[in-house]
């Protein structure tokens, strides 16, 4: 089912590098307690990527509309596997008892500036959500990672947002949170796993390249999936990339990336581990760079359960506001800002899931996100050209109940947007 509601457009972004610090700031917005409800701590199940909507085909969506979301309009998208299924039949793709989805959103086609945000369903009539999910330009293919709440006991489904124009959108559903389940999340440092700018071993056109992920000195070794940021970057075609596990069949649908020709890209992305601790990366058109980062795992030894906010909520935005009297905090070049989660996640938890979003960058950079007061990794969670607005999920690690931002080049603004924590399972 669609509802139309229309609203005022307004456009978000982000990207990523490493240099010396020369200032901290601190973030100015934070959720007031008592205004946050969140699902009830839960471990993790990853799958294979699992198409639930596509609106390029109706085929591929449950309601049977093809077309794009239309500016202002509020989707209601079922998560069910209507592959080969008469529209309405398919098979919900997780769980009853289900408190959370992991999706990977892509947005095509677009016909303007604009942002989708992802929230638990319903969403409340009229009412345009505060925070965004990803973030778009006209005719981008652009792609993000976002966890999301559902209701348990239902019909699965989630509220998709458009805000600014017309525009495809593509869920691809990788893993869900449920209670009882063993995989719980663990920590890790931020770790260059990959660069293949330094070895040369960029993947070609079809070509596959695996990657240990499962390693005893990074605490993975029983992992049986992975959180990596991958950047896709010099590429000379306009391909997408797929992540999957090591000795299983690629996914005939899905992707994690999408990348034009010189582009660089960033995506979050959650994988099952496959045989020999790896998982597999393919390049679908011409010769792609890549650069992955190990952020967290999921296993046995993880000590996280994930809950998620049924409405997610915004921590910082250095844009200035005039209305609620906020001055511009616009990040510097290697400036770091100190986001704190306030009353959005309760004391001592171990991890924040973030949305990031770098917006008017006035240089190519970008953001490195990590516990606050600690040694900053070399490594980068979004990466971005000059006034470019791009977002990238982030599985960002607390100290002190905070975590920080650090801006490699020129001049940009940053927002984040809380969506759910991990809290130390007892």
């Amino acid at each position: 089912m669609r509802s139309r509601i229309f609203s005022g457009l307004a456009v978000l972004a982000a990207i990523a590098l490493t240099g010396p610090v020369l200032a901290v700031g601190q973030a100015q917005a934070a959720p007031a307690a008592g205004t946050v409800e969140a699902s009830a701590p839960a471990g993790f199940v990853g799958m294979a990527p699992t198409r639930v909507l596509d609106t390029r085909n109706s085929y591929w969506n449950a309601s049977g509309v093809d077309g794009p979301l239309s500016p202002g309009e509020n989707y209601r998208a079922q998560l069910l596997d209507v592959a080969g299924r008469a529209h309405g039949q398919g098979v919900p793709v997780v769980p009853s008892d289900a408190t959370a989805v992991v999706v990977n959103v892509t947005v095509a086609d677009a016909t303007d500036n604009g942002y989708l945000t992802l929230t638990a369903d319903p969403n409340a009539p009229g009412v345009t959500p505060a925070t965004s999910s990803i973030s778009f330009a006209p005719r981008q293919t652009v792609a993000n990672l976002v966890t999301v709440a559902i209701t348990p006991g239902t019909v699965p489904a989630i509220n998709v947002y458009n805000n600014g124009s017309y525009t495809h959108v593509v869920l691809d559903v990788v893993g869900y949170y449920r209670p009882g389940a063993t995989d719980k999340y663990g920590a890790v440092t931020p770790t260059r796993l990959v660069d293949s700018r330094a070895d040369g071993h960029w993947i070609e056109q079809g070509g596959v390249r695996s990657v240990q992920v499962a390693k005893p000195e990074l605490g993975t070794a029983d992992a049986r999936a992975v959180v990596l940021n991958v950047t896709a970057t010099d590429g000379t075609g306009d391909t997408f990339l797929t992540v999957y596990p090591t000795g299983r069949q690629r996914p005939e649908w899905g992707s994690n990336l999408n990348v034009k020709p010189g582009g660089t890209v960033p995506n979050q992305v959650v994988v099952p581990v496959g045989q020999d601790g790896k998982v597999d990366v393919f390049n679908h058109i011409g010769s792609q760079n890549v650069v992955i980062d190990i952020v967290g795992f999921y296993g046995p030894s993880g000590q996280g359960l994930f809950s998620a906010l049924k409405v997610p909520v915004r921590l910082a935005d250095t844009r200035p506001n005039l209305y609620e009297g906020r001055p511009s905090q616009e990040l510097a070049p290697f400036s770091t800002l100190q986001v704190p989660t306030g009353a959005g996640a309760p004391a001592g938890a171990l991890a924040a899931e973030v949305n990031v979003t770098a917006t008017a960058p006035s240089e190519s950079g970008h953001f490195t996100v990590f516990p606050s007061n600690t040694t900053r990794p070399d490594t980068s969670n979004l990466n971005f050209v000059p006034w470019q607005t791009v977002s990238n999920s982030v599985t960002a690690g607390l100290n002190g109940d905070s975590f920080s931002v650090y801006n490699h080049a020129g001049w940009t603004h940053a927002i984040a947007d809380l969506t759910g924590y991990f809290t130390v399972a007892k």
